[in-house]
């Protein structure tokens, strides 16, 4: 019986999927604990939980690869669960490090497969899931280091070179030289990035900052 957690911002939806592991252990999945962010899950202490099952849209403000490399950095594989609408970031959330993606469209009976072939395997992505991926057009990631990823955070969200360096205690003209090496990453994949909304657009599709939410 494999032991996992999931992060939903849907109360339901964490409900159901703790309820179907419980009543149906042919599944051969037993969901635990369960939380709506990724800060809530790892406030539970320690977990016995070798997979999470993230919602990517966990509404918390942060970016996929964020929550990712937390989750990650705390001994959890990841397997992403995906929306119609997240399909174009899920090649980006496996650059990041997830070891599977699964629709949420898809059975839950799935879901739960997904989840234990990517524990076993370490890479896997459900079979409906890699349909709609190939349906889309190529669009591979730019291949960014952490620090690379964390000046485009900063500079894309609005801050200016001067101020990126101050906030990450680096010089200035250090901060210049990672954005010409993220240009020219993203240029590499045919993916160019010549202005700062470029590049705030680029860091939206692959994960490295979350989308803007609808006004409500």
């Amino acid at each position: 019986m494999l032991h996992a957690a999931v992060i939903s911002p849907q109360p339901m939806t964490r409900i159901a999927m703790q309820r179907e592991s419980q009543d149906h252990p042919e599944h051969g999945v037993r969901i635990g604990a369960a939380a709506g962010t990724v800060a809530e899950l790892l406030e539970q202490g320690p977990l016995e939980a070798p997979v999470v099952l993230l919602s990517m849209d966990t509404l918390d403000g942060r970016s996929t690869a964020q929550n990712i490399a937390d989750l990650t950095a705390h001994d959890h594989a990841v397997v992403v669960l995906a929306s119609h609408t997240d399909v174009a970031r899920v090649r980006s959330a496996l650059a990041f490090g997830a070891a599977g993606a699964v629709g949420k469209w898809e059975p839950i009976r799935s879901v739960f497969r997904t989840m234990r072939l990517a524990c076993q395997l370490g890479d896997f992505v459900s079979d409906q899931l890699q349909s709609a991926l190939a349906s889309l057009p190529d669009r591979s990631p730019a291949k960014l280091s952490a620090r690379e990823r964390e000046v485009l955070t900063h500079y894309v969200e609005g801050l200016q070179e001067q101020e990126v360096a101050a906030t990450l205690g680096i010089a200035e003209s250090t901060v210049e030289e990672h954005l010409k090496r993220i240009r020219r990453k993203y240029a590499l994949v045919e993916r160019p990035a010549r202005t700062k909304l470029e590049l705030y657009k680029r860091a939206i599709e692959d994960g490295v900052v979350p989308p803007v939410l609808p006004l409500a």
